[in-house]
């Protein structure tokens, strides 16, 4: 297979025409697609996917050639950057549309062994849609330890550290929930090969993609409900401590509650108020205070609310 790698159109078209047997891939830039698109059959419908923002990730099966785009989050920070790209498939001829800052990454994946010693562009083009999932199980793998270390340590963790990570780890999952569920539309359309574009047996291979994928999609789904639990469960906690914290605050106020009536009684200073005159009457109601606040204790302890 030769690779064109950001040449002049008119020396691609040329080099086209004087093999047509040799397979070909293209690695292009949005400025230089809008040029090659000039002489497509299917003009119409590759420009519309360049002059539209890739929102998604999706693919036209057409008579004789299939065009898609692909948002693919980035696995090291899914939510501050993603990888965009538009492909282009006729028969031996594969166009990959990148913009300039991330074409040397997409070419690179291109370039190595795996890929280079592939001479069949159909063979080129399934490998290059499997590496879109490759290592996300493991990826996955990732996330179910992290939430169960949280979980372990939801009383070690401060709440606000504890809420951003699951949040943080929730959105991430809903990434790769949606690019999950996205990729399994395509992988659906591309066993399906309603315009037998492709060989007979890589419909059984799409099939395969399909379902690796649907398990990737349960997975994540899992997850997130699995997140869901964890943070259900922080606040749960959270709640018992404010209930246990409301619960001593409750029997102390109700322990000297008594006391309260009985220092607001004596407080009023009425002129014949008896108990004022008796010498022994402050040492009496010291005494009949702690009796008060010692059996109080004892009924709370009794109740378990101690």
């Amino acid at each position: 297979m030769r690779y064109i790698i950001n040449k002049h159109l008119q020396e691609i078209r040329e080099e086209a025409t004087a093999d047509s047997q040799d397979e070909v891939l293209e690695f292009l830039n949005f400025e230089q697609a809008k040029e090659f698109c000039k002489d497509l059959r299917y003009r119409k419908e590759f420009m519309r996917n360049l002059c539209e923002s890739i929102s998604y990730c999706k693919i036209e099966m057409l008579p004789d050639a299939i065009i898609g785009t692909l948002l693919i989050p980035d696995k090291q920070t899914p939510q501050s950057s993603t990888i965009s790209l538009i492909f282009y498939f006729e028969k031996q001829h594969l166009v990959i549309v990148d913009d300039e800052k991330h074409l040397s990454e997409t070419m690179s994946l291109f370039l190595n062994e795996v890929f280079t010693s592939i001479n069949d562009s159909y063979r080129l083009f399934f490998e290059f849609m499997e590496s879109l999932i490759d290592g996300d199980t493991v990826l996955l793998q990732h996330y179910e330890k992290r939430l169960a270390i949280m979980e372990e340590s939801l009383t070690d963790i401060l709440p606000r550290e504890l809420n951003r990570n699951i949040t943080t780890d929730r959105r991430e999952l809903l990434i790769y929930h949606s690019y999950y569920q996205q990729m399994m539309d395509m992988f659906e359309i591309l066993s399906e090969n309603i315009n037998n574009f492709f060989p007979e047996e890589y419909s059984v291979q799409f099939q395969r993609l399909l379902a690796r994928v649907d398990r990737l999609y349960d997975n994540t789904q899992m997850l997130r409900e699995y997140a869901h639990q964890i943070r259900e469960m922080h606040q749960g906690n959270i709640d018992l401590r404010q209930n246990d914290t409301m619960r001593i605050l409750t029997v102390v106020t109700t322990i000297f509650f008594p006391l309260s009536i009985i220092t607001g009684w004596y407080g009023m200073n009425f002129n014949n108020m008896p108990e004022l005159q008796q010498p022994s009457a402050y040492f009496i109601l010291i005494a009949a205070c702690a009796v008060i606040v010692i059996g109080e204790i004892w009924y709370f302890k009794k109740k378990g609310w101690l």
